[in-house]
């Protein structure tokens, strides 16, 4: 996340992270907000936050993307469901529910190989705006002759309806370790196994859901080890 202070001095996140851990950082965010001073209610400046990619390689070449949105009188659910806000349009349904979505990009070279990372947080809120969202990253990971690497949060279980498109055209990093679907060790969220790491071109040598980073977050760190198919040695990628 980026903001404004109160101060008016600007906070740069990514970039102070990747300062931290001495890594090239690509960030991009499609959505901004007020900051709010929780005992006054009153706006003290305001923020963007979106997603970002810190690496060990140089970027080459870097991109954002926004990803498609609910329209006005589309359902955020089916009328009839047992899904939250079933029957609403998302003109009616809470702001929040039509958030901003987008996926950075980024392609690094490794060993003399380019890998392209691409890097989302889909919707936590309606089945189909998620579909659209899962649908416009796999056409992003097909338009690419490089190696891919997709992670982050997708809102959902690796094989949730929604997520077909991906999973039709990527490997799925657990899966390839080992760890299948509905299995425990994939929870990353509380009960939620629902952020991941899908591949091509890459062996997957490990991916695992690392228990170290405690409550530092309401999400576990996943860990994957990928190798490139014509590299001898391994590179580590995390979400």
């Amino acid at each position: 996340m980026a903001f404004f202070d109160v101060d008016g001095e600007v906070v740069d996140q990514p970039t102070e992270l990747g300062r931290l851990t001495g890594r090239a950082v690509h960030y991009a965010a499609v959505h901004a907000f007020a900051l709010v001073e929780p005992e006054t209610g009153r706006a003290v400046g305001s923020a963007t936050w979106g997603n970002a990619i810190l690496t060990r390689e140089p970027v080459r070449a870097g991109f954002a993307h926004d990803l498609p949105l609910g329209a006005d009188d589309a359902l955020v659910e089916p009328a009839g469901s047992d899904l939250p806000l079933a029957g609403v349009t998302f003109a009616d349904a809470p702001d929040g529910v039509r958030e901003p979505r987008c996926v950075v990009g980024a392609r690094i070279d490794y060993d003399g190989h380019a890998i392209d990372v691409l890097a989302t947080h889909l919707t936590y809120a309606g089945t189909a705006q998620r579909r659209g969202q899962s649908d416009e990253l796999a056409r992003l990971a097909r338009d690419t002759r490089a190696a891919v690497v997709v992670l982050g949060d997708l809102n959902a279980p690796i094989d949730a309806p929604e997520l077909q498109s991906l999973t039709a055209s990527l490997d799925d990093a657990f899966a390839a370790a080992g760890i299948p679907p509905g299995d425990p060790r994939r929870r990353s969220c509380g009960p939620w196994p629902i952020d991941h790491v899908l591949t091509r071109d890459l062996d997957v040598e490990d991916c695992h859901v690392d228990q170290r980073a405690g409550d530092a977050s309401d999400h576990l760190p996943v860990l994957a080890t990928l190798r490139h198919r014509s590299c001898s040695r391994s590179s580590r990628r995390a979400t």
